[in-house]
């Protein structure tokens, strides 16, 4: 086995007292709401091109781009000057020797591609090992890391005010080019019909068989692995999403999309600006295994085109979690991009479901992106459960997410009974708990209080929250219940039920719900209902609430407001392909889905005032802003790190009178351990027209505690066309209590009035009291003895998903923290540590921190659970926590425990840490079980990884079109074992081909593969061959060959047959060692004892005989060391 690197001895060192199989550990398959079946059906496709381990990186340069370069000149990007021209031969000379000089250094590396507009950069590609020759290099600037990004109209232009703007102005987007970088448009989709345009002096550019008078660039920027394909700029097999995009952003008015499969017949369709151009920017073309993604080589390629062909404005509907922001090519691209006089809408991201606060994407991060999060729509697209008898206040056909379980035909024709399980009275005398859940300490158990036959035929109505999806559905299943609807506990429209489920379901809002149940509530509980299949369009006039998936600041490393603006991302109807949806119309969620709304309120906003800079268009936005709303029924508005400065208001916009920089006011953390203290900032106020005279300031928090101020002066003035500074001060007194601040600093002028938002953090780390002990390879600690000091740690703020009840605490970490440190003084692709093995009962948390602080978590990655959503344990809680391409410095890493989700248990425990730097390559695999009866025999493997550790999740073996996940793990050993349930396929006699799948814990924390070359870098793809026989085999599985045999030396093998097995002989030599005749699961162990042997080569047999008489034998060489003196 290869890799046998020092954390593989250590923990073979530490198992040698264990007896066989006594280190085998069962893997679970849950975490939290979250359940990984151990037989699936399917098939493992290997990445392309596995095997080279090679990374991409873009090498930064010393010359400014020319977008730099230019700034400032106020007349834009000239490409054609003289000046430019000169500027451009200067960055290519530099460039030509830097490339000369790394061919010199590192013969192997090869340059993809150059930038010189928006960086001063090369795209390389290079063996990982010669990642520090690289860095050491005297052209070298910067080195970035290679992030893959993934894809993040009816009334909804009109929610933005739309139609209020074009009737003003009769103003549609003409002359405006929108560059869509994402992956395709679709120039036959009749949302795109050149009828009636013509292309600009200099168009068509780029693929032009892929260009009409409307879509006007086409260009494709190959992914790796993505072959021919991946150089068109549509793919009809695969493209999909751009064509939406750009449709929301500038489709044709007066547009008619057909029925669909989720949506009925719908005419009107428009994008937000009809008449703009459209530029295609095809980056999202490199296959994965979720769907084709985009990296940032390629994106900043496509950034740097859009620019050099005079795109106007520029939407990119993606992101990814974010790495460091020094490390992040695009932070610096996006800013340069603004310079060059180019505004970009980017969305948030649609992570806050999953992750909470701090889940902005990058480049959403990006301080001079635009960063736009998702609000409902003001109608649905959704079959209607309707509501018979009795009335229903507000809708009477309620919109109904249905689950993956087919609604019964009979539910569309024939009156139903909807029972709502609160108006039961329980077995224990009294009304049934709503949630639907088990009393006692485990809410998803089996007993309820709900009587046998209570709802027999009915359809139960029961809240979502507090145990899960399944639960409820069993338990309503077993008092007679025929389907269930979920009432909503997120505020906006129902969500989707995630989760199969024994029995037909959906889900209905929140505000639904609390409707229906007071109308209920007048008929004991009780209402006649039908629900439909077809989808329909249901106006429910409930725009504005932020969708629950919509990415929340702030930014996860260094805490800054983000979103900025808000706007329509659920539940939109826009073009796409007939070959992805199977009609060129669709209805997509997302803040997809919202970015291109304010591109197309960008391209609006540049056609009406062309001399405005990509700063006041943002700011003209930002500062006109509406409230979005916190909750369904619209009462209450949603905080700042959900809606940044509001949903977007164009009318307002297009005559904001102000322009502020920046946008919205971000300070530092405070912490608050340190005594009084005060952070501050000058806010720059410039008349924007009709903007003079005196403004009265007002500070309206959102979010405060006691001991904690924001002051800013009661009024400031402005000349006509004059500047005037705002000072921003936040006082923090010495007994302040920690916690987010935000709110608005508000400007009014009589009937004018704007917003800008604010947001800073007042903490008191509870870590800085915690004894810090220097990191070792191999760590032993506890969390169950000591104090527990932190108990969040942040940001995200939800890493195992919010609460089951929604509205309680998310995290709650109990356990003795242990802190650690460590300091990282050279490159490296990646850090972090993993948790290999803990005591029975306990789940350990490691969390990798900046600095001594719980709310100074490193992103995603220094999360403990998987990141990565390439694998099949995604968002599983792994017990690995670290960062990619980290910044060199000192890192803390704190090891804390939680309780369990639903019962509240403590799980702290003993632990063994392991730590890594620079694991860059997938675990070494060999399968054991070569040889085995007919049937469903057990299989046996070994996976072993020197570096970050293997992740039992993980290890599956294929074969016949089924998916088999491990049941146990050694981590000392490696062994793994695969049952095969009567659900996996048999194996017959002869050989088959299967394929063994291991990944490390590196793999967990690659966000979207950063700077590989290849998918799931840190995963070991191994073909193997598996003979069965029709009758016994016998496999030794402990000791490995060779090895030197111990005083008390287990022996472990795994004997089956056709027929039963009677008894497994162990002999050294010929002399018997012993006869076992029952084993556990088809595994045999006895102890050798070899205290009195004679020193050298031992040969030890073993022989399976079974119920036929068959004998089955495997030899095992051992060695018994002489001891030394």
């Amino acid at each position: 086995m290869r890799r046998a690197a020092p954390l593989w001895t250590l923990l073979a060192a530490l198992a040698l007292a264990a007896p066989a199989a006594g280190a085998l550990q069962p893997i679970r398959r849950e975490s939290g709401d979250l359940k990984l079946p151990r037989v699936r059906a399917g098939t493992i496709e290997v990445p392309a091109g596995h095997a080279r381990s090679l990374v991409r990186v873009l090498v930064g340069l010393s010359l400014p781009p020319l977008a730099v370069q230019q700034a400032g000149n106020g007349a834009g990007l000239q490409l054609a000057s003289a000046s430019s021209r000169a500027h451009l031969a200067r960055i290519d000379a530099q460039q030509s020797a830097a490339v000369a000089a790394l061919r010199q250094a590192i013969p192997s590396a090869t340059v993809e591609r150059r930038y010189q507009i928006v960086l001063d950069a090369l795209a390389v590609r290079l063996p990982a090992r010669s990642l520090p020759t690289l860095v050491r290099q005297a052209f070298v600037r910067k080195v970035y890391p290679v992030v893959g990004y993934r894809l993040n109209l009816n009334r909804s232009p009109s929610i933005i005010g739309t139609d209020v703007l074009t009737a003003r102005t009769g103003l549609h987007g003409e002359g405006i080019k929108i560059g869509v970088v994402d992956d395709g448009v679709d120039t036959t989709n009749p949302f795109f019909s050149g009828a009636g345009y013509a292309y600009p002096a200099g168009f068509p550019k780029g693929q032009t068989k892929y260009t009409t008078p409307k879509v006007i660039v086409a260009r494709s920027f190959a992914g790796p692995g993505s072959g021919k394909r991946g150089t068109l700029p549509l793919d009809r097999q695969a493209s999909f999403h751009g064509t939406h995009v750009a449709g929301i952003a500038a489709g044709n008015a007066g547009t008619t999309a057909g029925a669909g499969r989720d949506h009925p017949v719908t005419a009107g369709l428009s994008g937000v600006a009809p008449r703009a151009w459209i530029g295609n920017y095809r980056v999202f073309n490199a296959p994965t295994p979720v769907g084709n993604s985009a990296f940032t080589p390629e994106i900043v390629a496509a950034f740097e085109s859009a620019v050099a062909d005079g795109m106007d404005v520029i939407n990119f509907s993606g992101g990814a979690p974010e790495n460091p922001p020094e490390n992040d090519a695009i932070i610096e691209t996006v800013r340069n991009v603004t310079l060059a006089g180019v505004p970009i809408a980017i969305s948030a991201g649609n992570d806050r479901g999953e992750f909470g606060l701090g889940s902005i994407g990058t480049p959403g991060t990006a301080p001079e992106a635009i960063t736009v999060a998702a609000v409902s729509n003001t109608q649905v697209f959704a079959p209607a459960l309707t509501v018979v008898s009795p009335a229903v206040a507000g809708l009477p056909d309620l919109p109904f997410q249905p689950s993956g379980t087919a609604t019964p035909a009979r539910w569309v024709t024939a009156d139903q009974t909807l029972v709502d399980v609160g108006a039961i009275l329980g077995t224990d005398s009294r009304a049934v708990d709503r949630f639907l859940c088990a009393p006692g300490a485990d809410p998803n158990g089996a007993r309820t209080t709900l009587p046998r036959a209570s709802l027999r035929g009915a359809i139960a109505l029961v809240s979502r929250g507090t145990c899960s999806f399944v639960a409820k559905a069993q338990h309503a299943k077993a008092a007679g219940a025929i389907g269930i609807v979920y009432v909503d506990n997120r505020p906006g429209e129902a969500s989707a039920v995630p989760a199969e489920l024994p029995i037909p379901g959906g889900m209905i809002s929140d505000l639904d719900g609390a409707h229906l149940r007071e109308a209920m509530a007048r008929s004991a509980g009780r209402a006649v209902i039908r629900i439909g299949r077809a989808p329909r369009d249901i106006v429910t006039g409930r725009s504005s609430v932020p969708t629950y998936f919509s990415s929340a600041g702030p930014t996860s490393f260094d805490h800054r407001l983000k979103p900025d603006i808000a706007a329509p991302g659920g539940q939109i109807l826009s073009a796409t392909l007939r070959e992805a949806a199977g009609t060129p119309f669709a209805v997509f969620d997302g803040t997809s889905m919202a970015a291109p709304h304010i591109a197309g309120a960008l391209a609006l906003l540049r056609q009406r005032h062309p001399l405005w800079s990509p700063e006041q268009l943002k700011s003209a936005l930002m500062s006109t802003a509406a409230p979005a709303f916190a909750d369904t029924a619209q009462t209450a508005e949603a905080p700042v790190l959900l809606e940044g400065a509001g949903l977007a208001n164009l009318p307002a916009a297009d005559d904001p009178k102000l322009f502020t920089s920046p946008q919205s006011v971000s300070l530092d953390d405070v912490n608050a351990n340190r005594g009084a203290q005060t952070s501050g900032m000058l806010v720059t106020l410039s008349d924007a027209g009709g903007g003079d005279g005196t403004w009265s300031l007002e500070i309206q928090p959102q979010a405060a505690t006691a001991g904690v101020g924001l002051d800013a002066p009661p009024s400031v003035t402005l000349a006509p066309g004059g500047v005037a500074a705002l000072p921003v001060i936040a006082r923090i007194a010495a007994g302040a209590i920690a916690g987010e601040q935000f709110g608005f600093i508000v400007l009014t002028r009589g009937a004018d009035r704007r917003r800008i938002p604010y947001f800073f953090l007042v903490s008191r780390p509870a870590l800085q009291t915690v004894p810090v002990t220097r990191l070792q390879p191999i760590q032993l600690g506890t969390t169950a003895q000591g104090t527990s000091r932190a108990a969040v740690y942040r940001f995200p703020s939800t890493p195992f998903g919010p609460a089951p009840n929604f509205t309680g605490p998310a995290m709650d970490e109990v356990g003795a923290e242990r802190l650690y440190v460590t300091n990282l003084n050279r490159v490296a692709a990646n850090i972090g540590v993993s948790v290999i093995v803990s005591s029975e009962g306990s789940l350990i948390h490691p969390y990798f921190l900046g600095s001594r602080d719980e709310n100074d978590v490193q992103g995603y990655t220094g999360t403990p659970v998987n990141v990565n959503a390439y694998t099949v344990d995604y968002r599983f809680e792994v017990g690995a926590a670290g960062i990619q391409f980290p910044v060199q410095g000192r890192y803390f890493i704190s090891v804390d425990s939680g309780r369990d989700r639903f019962t509240g248990k403590r799980q702290s425990g003993a632990y063994i840490l392991n730590s890594w730097v620079n694991d860059v390559s997938p675990p070494a695999v060999q399968l054991l079980t070569t040889r085995v009866s007919a049937g469903r025999p057990l299989l046996a493997a070994r996976f072993a990884d020197g570096g970050a550790g293997v992740d039992p999740f993980s290890l599956v073996i294929a074969y016949g079109r089924a998916l088999i996940g491990a049941a146990f793990y050694d981590p000392f050993t490696g062994l793994a074992l695969f049952p095969l349930p009567n659900q996996a396929p048999a194996i017959k006699a002869g050989a088959t081909q299967a394929l063994l799948v291991g990944s490390d814990f590196q793999e967990t924390k690659n966000l979207d593969q950063a700077s590989t070359t290849t998918v799931m870098p840190n995963t070991a793809f191994r073909p193997v061959r598996i003979r069965a026989v029709a009758g016994p085999a016998v496999t030794w599985l402990l000791p490995d060959a060779n090895e030197c045999a111990v005083a008390r030396q287990p022996l472990l093998v795994t004997a089956s047959s056709v027929r039963k097995i009677v008894r497994v002989r162990f002999l050294d030599g010929r002399k018997l060692i012993a006869v076992v005749r029952r084993g556990s699961a088809s595994l045999y162990s006895t102890t050798w004892k070899t205290a009195r042997l004679k020193a050298g080569k031992h040969v030890l047999r073993v022989s399976a005989v079974d119920a036929a008489g068959r004998v089955a034998e495997a030899v095992r060489p051992l060695r018994i060391c002489a001891k030394k003196r």
